[in-house]
């Protein structure tokens, strides 16, 4: 059982974008292991290699890579590091109404609104959908903002209809932040927001 508090991870997408978008190459591989958590949401795709899941109160290995979704305030640890010997990594991180409020609520995004409750308790992904999807998050780096957006809905919509996962966190013992971390955080989070929207307003 993890009993650390998890270290809170601040992410700010660019100015203009609603998704953080990071590709870790074998040249400079990502090395943040740490027990952390994020209000946004991570999806997650480890290109070959073995290494080490710690996610809620979950713990186990993958091998030959991972395409794991980790829902919002949920704690989990770095997938990667020196000895994991994965080609990539890509991570894709993203609020819950990235795109607006009630714009999973239409009938048409219902089955992505039901993956995104799922992912609150970490779902990985195996078989031909790891295979596919992967593939897919690994050209999100090269695409423009609009395009990025619809290849991730896409993406978000296979999985969503996909029966090759597994939930990590079984239903009631997943270990998200409590609320008032919650209350601190969307505070933190707004302060962020607001410093970056003026910076990027200032007239000269």
């Amino acid at each position: 059982m993890q009993s650390k508090q998890p270290t809170f991870e601040q992410i700010a997408p660019a100015f203009g974008t609603s998704l953080v978008v990071k590709q870790f190459l074998e040249s400079g591989q990502n090395k943040n292991p740490l027990w952390h958590v994020h209000p946004e949401m991570e999806l997650v795709y480890v290109n070959g290699g073995a290494g080490k899941r710690y996610i809620g109160n979950h713990q186990s290995y993958y091998h030959d890579g991972e395409l794991i979704l980790i829902g919002p305030n949920l704690p989990h640890y770095g997938f990667t590091d020196r000895l994991t010997n994965n080609r990539s990594e890509t991570i894709i991180q993203m609020r819950e109404n990235f795109l607006g409020d009630n714009f999973f609520d239409v009938p048409e995004m219902r089955s992505i609104a039901r993956l995104i409750a799922r992912s609150k308790h970490g779902l990985v992904f195996y078989g031909d959908t790891k295979e596919m999807i992967g593939s897919r998050i690994e050209r999100l780096p090269e695409k423009q903002s609009f395009e990025r957006v619809l290849s991730l809905l896409e993406i978000l919509k296979v999985l969503s209809e996909s029966e090759e996962y597994e939930v990590l966190n079984a239903s009631g013992s997943s270990i998200e932040i409590e609320p008032q971390d919650q209350v601190r955080i969307n505070k933190i989070y707004s302060h962020v927001k607001q410093a970056e929207f003026s910076g990027n307003h200032k007239t000269g």
